[in-house]
């Protein structure tokens, strides 16, 4: 039986649970091979009070040129965070060398949360990352995410109120090219919800997981991690969703009684098991 491989386009962070010390561990225990395309490499993720960074933007054409034995032959690309407009623009082009004909493409959009963008971001960040989702299958942007891909000021998350509205703003983010829009990180109550659209048929899928603690960093790149293990499986998008909630629920429960700060990311490690089973 074949292996999926999956390229993974995101940073390395030493300390904190996100980009690549997420999705490696994750995929590889779904059965997926993790090849891993490093954007850059940092002492600790950057939630912390100081860290340190080696940008590789000027190295991405040379691995890219060195990756063409393998151009078409991926059976998912998978993007995370990119730290300026020309490593967005760069893995675009990627993208299109290393997807094959049927691939499975998901682009994370990081660009803010909160209903903030992110300090180190520009609006043509916010255009190349336009850009590069429009060539996705599946994208995974939180709320304020969503709303700045559509060309709507960050603080417009904080107006969303009604989940019409919300499907809305998915449909719209469909038809500018992604078959699968998934929002994150929607304040719910008490709850933390995800609604998935598919463009095909319009249907909608809505999870919830109960808000547990803090904000702990890198759970959107715990949860795509796996939406992108289970899509790239053939598993229906509502059945990966639902498990990639609970996943994320269990480790959410084992965070917060172990009091783990919350810039380490959840404690997602010891439930990997428990994930391959669920796939």
């Amino acid at each position: 039986m074949k292996t999926p491989k999956a390229a993974a386009i995101h940073d390395l962070s030493g300390i904190g649970r996100c980009s690549l010390t997420a999705a490696i561990p994750i995929l590889s225990a779904m059965g997926v091979q993790v090849c891993p395309f490093p954007t850059a490499v940092l002492s600790n993720q950057t939630g912390y009070p100081r860290y340190e960074m080696v940008d590789l933007t000027e190295r991405m054409e040379g691995f890219c040129d060195c990756w063409a034995p393998w151009y078409g032959q991926f059976d998912a690309v998978y993007t995370g965070f990119l730290n300026s407009p020309r490593q967005a623009e760069l893995t675009r082009r990627l993208v299109e060398k290393l997807r094959g004909e049927n691939s499975l493409v998901l682009v994370d959009t990081v660009l803010g949360d909160h209903g903030m963008r992110y300090p180190i971001f520009d609006e043509e960040m916010c255009l190349r990352v336009q850009e590069l989702a429009r060539e996705a299958d599946v994208i995974t942007p939180n709320l304020t995410e969503a709303c700045l891909l559509a060309g709507e000021p960050a603080e417009a998350a904080q107006d969303m109120q009604t989940r019409a509205e919300l499907i809305q703003l998915a449909s719209y983010l469909a038809s500018q090219g992604p078959g699968t829009v998934i929002i994150t990180g929607i304040r719910d109550g008490e709850n933390i919800a995800n609604l998935a659209y598919i463009k095909e048929d319009s249907r909608c899928f809505w999870e919830v997981n109960q808000k547990i603690g803090f904000s702990y960093s890198g759970t959107g790149d715990v949860l795509a991690s796996v939406l992108c293990g289970g899509l790239l499986q053939g598993f229906p998008l509502g059945e990966v969703l639902r498990n990639a909630c609970k996943f994320i629920g269990m480790a959410l429960e084992e965070t917060a009684e172990a009091g783990t700060d919350p810039r380490e990311g959840i404690l997602f490690e010891p439930f990997l098991s428990e994930l391959r089973d669920m796939f």
